[in-house]
């Protein structure tokens, strides 16, 4: 079972795919400028829950990708009768034909290696006047991580470091939005049930044992040190 079939799992069910409110969604995209007529890309859209919210708040149009086809499907119908395209494809190897207004990446950086990464890879996508990348992932709390569990996860950065990555490719970060430690904890405790559900419901198969070993797995990283160290943020960025 690879990576994307376990998402879809433990994740297919949630309407936002990140620890995060509809609300502060919609005060991210008024940062980010959105309005009537903007072109926004959103790589790895999900089940098109941003897409959807910033169409009927904003009135935007634009392109979702998502490499699921279940999200995908569930994306296309969420989104049905609207200006905005979902396309089935990899991110990661996407070439777009021009330039969007706003560029998103919501919980999917890991695509392009990391948030940093994301950024000067998402900042290729973006219109050379006036546009904005928006990141959404996670971030170090501080730079005094214990060793043994940073060393898992090198792609992260702090926030300082995010922003200063966004100087030198000609951004400024003009708005951060984090999630609550209540809205993380819902957000896994999701995660967990979905997985828990799956594995009454697999029991007898070799997959559920991979759920399950992957269920471990996050709870621990979470548990241990993520729920302490680690933060997620919505980040802005503009030209």
């Amino acid at each position: 079972m690879d990576f994307a079939e376990i998402e879809t799992i433990t994740q297919g069910a949630l309407e936002i795919m990140n620890p995060i409110s509809e609300e502060k969604l919609l005060r991210a995209g008024k940062i980010a400028g959105l309005a009537p007529g903007k072109r926004v890309l959103d790589i790895g859209c999900g089940n098109g829950t941003a897409l959807s919210l910033w169409h009927k708040a904003f009135g935007i149009t634009g392109t979702g990708i998502e490499v699921r086809p279940a999200s995908a499907a569930r994306a296309r119908s969420t989104l049905a009768g609207t200006p905005i395209e979902i396309r089935c494809v990899d991110a990661s190897v996407l070439v777009p034909k021009e330039p969007y207004d706003v560029v998103a990446a919501l919980g999917t950086s890991f695509i392009f290696g990391g948030a940093e990464k994301a950024l000067a890879h998402l900042a290729e996508y973006a219109d050379e006047n006036g546009s904005a990348v928006l990141i959404g992932d996670r971030f170090w709390r501080t730079d005094r991580v214990p060793p043994e569990f940073a060393r898992e996860w090198t792609e992260i950065p702090t926030a300082y470091e995010l922003a200063v990555t966004a100087r030198e490719l000609g951004f400024t970060l003009s708005g951060m939005i984090t999630a609550s430690p209540d809205e993380w904890d819902t957000y896994e405790s999701s995660i967990w049930n979905s997985a828990l559900e799956y594995i009454d419901l697999h029991g007898n198969e070799p997959a559920a044992d991979e759920i399950a070993a992957y269920l471990e797995q996050i709870q621990d990283e979470y548990l241990a040190y993520g729920r302490e160290y680690m933060g997620w943020g919505l980040f802005v960025f503009r030209q």
